[in-house]
């Protein structure tokens, strides 16, 4: 199954936020062009680690990458303008973490970290459901996130994001730009199998505690 049709079938994932009208502003107003972009919340090293990242995530194949769509920089202003400041505050160093561990162990700078060596640390450090955290195992009493929460906070982020750009929302999703509007039918076939842009009712709030 190519991502087309995954991202048509996405049914109920680990979302990162509501599709608020304050977030579908913020998404809105990302257009500024990718290679121009400079982060207002985290450092310039660790824009280029997102921008890397949440193109392992959701790589271009038949639809745009993450950060054709400007994922990258609603990620940022969404941390930078929503998060409290505790929780911009923990994020921050969980991520400069990342950052941190990613270099020491592919042995490279930011600068020359490829796709495949963020594989291979995704492949270590991200925690997938009843998968054991050892890094939280081993500190329960640990009050900021692990390389994983971390990790899946910006995986969740970057799926919303990607979900909620117009070019997805309007021409993968399926799409009613009139709520409200009643339809009798099968559900499967008035949506042809897609999930519903824009419906995020059964996405769980993004949550750092």
């Amino acid at each position: 199954m190519n991502r087309r049709d995954v991202l048509k079938r996405i049914g109920i994932v680990s979302a990162a936020v509501i599709a608020t009208p304050s977030v579908l502003s913020i998404l809105n107003s990302c257009t500024t062009e990718p290679k121009l972009w400079t982060p207002k919340f985290l450092s310039i090293p660790e824009g280029q680690l997102l921008t890397k990242l949440v193109d392992v995530f959701l790589p271009k194949t038949e639809l745009p990458s993450a950060t054709e769509l400007n994922v990258p920089e609603f990620i940022d202003r969404y941390i930078n303008e929503i998060f409290l400041t505790k929780d911009q505050q923990r994020f921050k160093v969980a991520y400069e973490n990342v950052l941190l561990k990613l270099e020491n162990e592919s042995k490279k700078e930011i600068n020359d970290i490829e796709a495949k060596d963020i594989q291979l640390f995704l492949d270590e450090h991200l925690k997938v459901k009843d998968e054991v955290d050892i890094e939280r195992e081993n500190n329960l009493n640990l009050e900021g996130l692990t390389t994983s929460e971390c990790l899946n906070a910006l995986k969740d982020l970057c799926i919303l994001a990607y979900l909620t750009t117009e070019k997805i929302g309007e021409e993968i999703l399926a799409y009613d730009p009139v709520p409200g509007k009643y339809y009798c039918g099968d559900l499967q076939e008035l949506t042809q199998g897609k999930s519903r842009s824009l419906d995020y009712s059964s996405f769980s709030h993004f949550n750092l505690e």
